[in-house]
């Protein structure tokens, strides 16, 4: 059904190495599906944000651009991507979809956008839908959702929303070569993670696979843990005490490595 070592100087990622002196991304996993990427030129990205009562911030988010995947109110939330005191109409909203004012009732469609963002004369971002199912029979159950892939200072970013089934070979082709890759494993309301394996497989992240939309621990939900994760994602890196990924601009790896990230940066 077509869908549509500076020798010895380094510093150690959560899974790769990086030199001290190499520019890096930050990747922050808050919850749910809720996830921001602060890139070497000092830009936010924000993905998904949501203002759930299980998954309290203790610093505000500062985004300089939003993708909102589909417009549930646990995905859609913009403004918590905005920070107290910066002008929202300084910060570019990207959705995945959009609803027809003249049919109010009718589900929201897929909202197709291949858009570049100029950051400085040398640096171009570059923001992708791919149109893709809340569900595994196009869109009955729950509707639409949009996958963003999102190109920023050398590295590709891909953002899978609430996907609910697989991708085909085609489909794969056609979102193109990703460096990292959010995944939801939840199950129920998405894909869980032995169909997150079989997405993962056919995309083929050349950096990292990082699961999102899972039950944590202490917050009951009706969503499925993190514990099949490991078991199908094998190596797993577990760092339940920080939910930060740094990546280095110039990252290199024979194959993806599975992060399992906590919601937030605790105390030690």
């Amino acid at each position: 059904m077509p869908r549509f070592l500076l020798p010895l100087l380094a510093t150690f990622a959560v899974a790769g190495v990086a030199s001290a002196d190499d520019k890096t991304f930050t990747v922050r996993w808050l919850g749910q599906s809720f996830v921001t990427v602060e890139t070497p030129s000092g830009r936010v990205i924000a993905f998904d944000p949501q203002v759930m009562s299980e998954f309290e911030r203790k610093e505000p988010v500062k985004a300089d651009y939003v993708c909102v995947s589909h417009p549930h109110n646990d995905h859609n939330r913009v403004e918590e991507a905005i920070a107290d005191g910066k002008d929202p109409k300084k910060v570019t909203v990207f959705q995945g979809l959009k609803a027809d004012p003249a049919k109010p009732n009718r589900p929201a469609e897929w909202n197709k956008l291949d858009e570049k963002v100029k950051i400085s004369d040398s640096v171009t971002y570059r923001f992708r839908t791919f149109g893709c199912y809340h569900d595994e029979m196009s869109g009955l159950k729950r509707g639409k959702n949009a996958a963003f892939v999102v190109e920023a200072d050398g590295l590709t970013f891909c953002h899978l929303g609430d996907l609910g089934h697989t991708f085909t070979e085609a489909e794969a082709k056609v979102i193109g070569k990703i460096d990292v890759l959010f995944i939801p494993i939840g199950g129920n309301y998405t894909i869980n993670a032995e169909t997150a394996k079989e997405v993962a497989d056919v995309l083929k992240p050349r950096l990292y696979i990082v699961p999102i939309h899972f039950a944590v621990e202490g917050k009951p939900d009706s969503l499925l843990g993190p514990d099949e994760f490991a078991e199908w994602f094998k190596d797993t890196k577990k760092s339940p005490d920080t939910n930060t990924l740094t990546i280095a601009k110039d990252a290199k790896a024979d194959k993806p490595t599975p992060v399992l990230l906590g919601w937030e940066a605790k105390k030690k």
